[in-house]
């Protein structure tokens, strides 16, 4: 983006002969540029998917056939897969202008996607997965749901460094302002230095929507500790600061739940108004370890 920004300031409206010839040629350049460096950043980051990160070994092998899956009080059973317990169950999604896909995000199995009729399957996996939020486990003293982990002061970050990074644009634009017309000077203000605020802020905001279901994790709370089902936090809320946080700012507005503690990790929880989440809450406050709500 910022290459297709250089290439509208390199055309001059008033030019005229080879000058505009030779500014439109550059930039259809920088285009092309443009294209050719997307595709070699995607497959750059594939290749070292593939064989760097570590949360890609270990997964099960490519899985796909017609098969039967038996859904149930106990889980999602897929023939010639295995068995998912409901708590194993993440989230679902939609496939984009598609009725017929439903992508289920799982803990043991990642992502399966599912040919089936969506109207159908989703309404039944979305009843089993709001009854493992039911008052019945908070009573037993265990109390399981599913949230968005996500870093607040990293998103914080993210938008100050989007702010700064478009101000310090601003200001060297209007440094050079007097080399270049007054066209080129209100695009540069008006497009270039909001766009470049944009795409700093497009990673923290895609994390928590675009690529949302890919964070969500399942938790399990047990008196006074919540961990994680997959062992990845274990926390005691008796030695951490509890709160309920609602912000807003330009363009977001959400609530979560911040953990800090004083001995281990810290745990920022994006919270969705499910059933299973206002249960936790209440539970948290009940046994007086959510110390505080603030906005």
């Amino acid at each position: 983006m910022l290459l297709m920004g250089a290439a509208v300031w390199l055309i001059d409206m008033d030019a005229t002969g080879w000058y505009i010839l030779l500014t439109m040629i550059a930039a259809v350049a920088l285009f092309v540029l443009w294209l050719a460096g997307l595709v070699g950043v995607v497959n750059a980051w594939i290749w070292i998917e593939e064989n760097w990160l570590p949360s890609t070994k270990g997964r099960p092998d490519p899985f796909n056939a017609t098969t039967q899956v038996d859904i149930g009080e106990n889980g999602l059973s897929v023939q010639g897969l295995g068995h998912v317990d409901w708590i194993d169950v993440l989230s679902i999604e939609g496939v984009p202008d598609s009725d017929n896909y439903l992508i289920v995000h799982t803990r043991p199995f990642r992502k399966l996607l599912l040919t089936t009729e969506v109207d159908a399957l989703a309404p039944v996996i979305n009843h089993y997965l709001e009854l493992r939020g039911s008052s019945k486990t908070a009573l037993a003293g265990a109390l399981q749901t599913r949230a968005i982990v996500f870093c607040w002061r990293c998103f914080l970050a993210w938008i100050w460094a989007g702010y700064v990074l478009a101000g310090t644009m601003g200001l060297a634009i209007l440094l050079t302002a007097s080399n270049a017309s007054l066209f080129k000077t209100m695009v540069a203000l008006c497009v270039l230095v909001p766009l470049v605020a944009w795409l700093v802020w497009a990673i923290p905001f895609s994390r928590i929507s675009l690529f949302s279901h890919s964070r969500v994790r399942a938790f399990e709370f047990d008196n006074t500790r919540l961990r994680s089902i997959d062992g990845a936090w274990h926390i005691d809320l008796q030695k951490a600061r509890v709160s309920h946080r609602q912000v807003s700012g330009i363009g977001y507005e959400f609530d979560f739940l911040s953990i800090r503690s004083k001995v281990g990790q810290n745990l920022d929880l994006l919270l969705d108004g499910s059933s299973d989440q206002r249960e936790l809450l209440s539970v948290l406050r009940q046994r007086g370890l959510l110390q505080q709500s603030t906005s």
